[in-house]
């Protein structure tokens, strides 16, 4: 009997480590660590016993955990169309954290953005609409899921148009500092915002092809 504990026990261990789910691997080793405390206690081995229920404690602490960072996340349903739309190669969660980074605000007929100035924000349109003005002329209006200022965060050149709220605007904005930030704290996050900005401006040249 103790032969066969042992036996699962570190079979289940070697199959672990060829498992590359975190989850997965963690829950392998619980039932391979159940089983070596099976034989812990049936050859009366108390010190091996006492290990293998510390092993156990912290595996499944952590498998809690892992279970509640997977745990699906619903969103408001006022971002539902925003994220179908626009933050679709984001996670509900990823998006909900990149959504509660930035900062609301609205405005009325007045320039949130001046070409030639240098940018500090990202800004995405909520409600109403905002006219991109280039000297003087008025060559696109953006609507809700577009975004503005997105050139000058790529590129880290002023601004190459103005931007002027069309009426009552509200639009959300993310600190641009805070963006970068992103590249060291989550890699895999601002490619995908890359991602997002890149298909948002790839939309804008070709409507503007589209009105030549």
């Amino acid at each position: 009997m103790t032969l066969v504990l042992i036996n699962i026990g570190f079979f289940l261990v070697l199959v672990a480590l060829a498992v590359k789910d975190v989850l997965r691997l963690r829950s392998i080793l619980l039932i391979s660590q159940l089983c070596l405390l099976g034989n812990a206690f049936v050859t009366s081995n108390v010190n091996t016993a006492f290990w293998y229920i510390l092993f156990l404690l912290i595996n499944t602490v952590n498998i809690i955990l892992l279970l509640k960072e997977r745990r699906p996340v619903d969103l408001p349903p006022e971002l539902v169309d925003l994220h179908e739309n626009v933050f679709s190669v984001m996670t509900n969660k990823e998006f909900l954290y990149f959504w509660n980074t930035g900062q609301a605000g609205e405005a009325e007929n007045e320039i949130l953005v001046r070409q030639g100035k240098p940018m500090d924000t990202l800004s995405l349109v909520l409600t109403g609409t905002v006219d991109v003005i280039k000297d003087g002329k008025i060559i696109a209006q953006l609507g809700r899921g577009s975004f503005f200022a997105e050139m000058s965060f790529l590129t880290g050149e002023p601004a190459s148009a103005d931007i002027k709220a069309g009426g009552k605007v509200e639009y959300m904005s993310w600190e641009q500092e805070k963006l970068h930030c992103l590249k060291q704290l989550d890699s895999n996050q601002y490619i995908k915002l890359q991602n997002i900005l890149g298909k948002d401006l790839s939309a804008k040249v070709k409507l503007a092809s589209a009105k030549i």
